[in-house]
């Protein structure tokens, strides 16, 4: 083999290994950005779902008693406001994130909207003193997304590395298990007393 044809493979595989290179670094590079911006996503999230789990199991926990006593009219009243929404941030790469995940999230204030407003179809049919429709229909609304919220905490967890919440003893994710089954036998019996009658 001539001394030309040698440079010249020599040549030619040279620049077939810069293209490479060039190519296969960017797309490197690329794909662990996304993955740091992905996770950093995924922890602003979790902070900001374990506030929206903590409320949730404040709203299932109200029973209309402030210290125990019911306000001055002698009618129970909701000691925890409903929260607005969920504050999603907007200085991040959504997209960087699992897709499934990321409408599960996005989803959330319309889902918190819906439910107030179901909250609110109640209490116009709810009467005093102790308004019992709406009392039920918030803590079983917010007890089901409290659980949603709490499954998807774990999912972000699991998927980006973030370690889990510290909660000491009393497990929140548990005591939503027992409100919602305790609502649930709740209008089980009554959906049977009226099938009776």
């Amino acid at each position: 083999m001539s001394e030309s044809i040698i440079i010249g493979l020599i040549s030619a595989g040279s620049g077939l290994l810069g293209v490479i290179v060039g190519t296969v670094f960017p797309l490197i590079r690329d794909f662990l950005e996304n993955k740091r911006r992905a996770r950093y996503l995924a922890i602003r999230m979790v902070c900001d779902l374990d506030q929206l789990l903590d409320i949730c199991t404040n709203i299932v926990g109200d029973d209309g008693l402030c210290c125990g006593q019911k306000n001055a009219n002698d009618y129970l009243e909701p000691q925890v406001s409903l929260p607005k929404g969920l504050p999603l941030p907007d200085d991040v790469d959504w997209r960087s994130i699992d897709h499934a995940l990321m409408y599960k999230i996005l989803a959330l204030p319309s889902r918190i909207e819906h439910y107030n407003q179901a909250i609110a179809f109640a209490a116009e049919h709810s009467f005093p003193p102790d308004y019992d429709e709406v009392f039920e229909e918030r803590q079983y609304r917010y007890a089901c997304l409290g659980l949603d919220v709490a499954n998807l905490t774990q999912e972000l967890r699991s998927k980006y590395g973030i370690p889990t919440r510290e909660v000491g003893e009393w497990d929140p994710e548990q005591y939503l298990k027992d409100e919602k089954s305790k609502i649930d036998k709740r209008r089980e019996d009554r959906e049977m007393q009226n099938d009776f009658f």
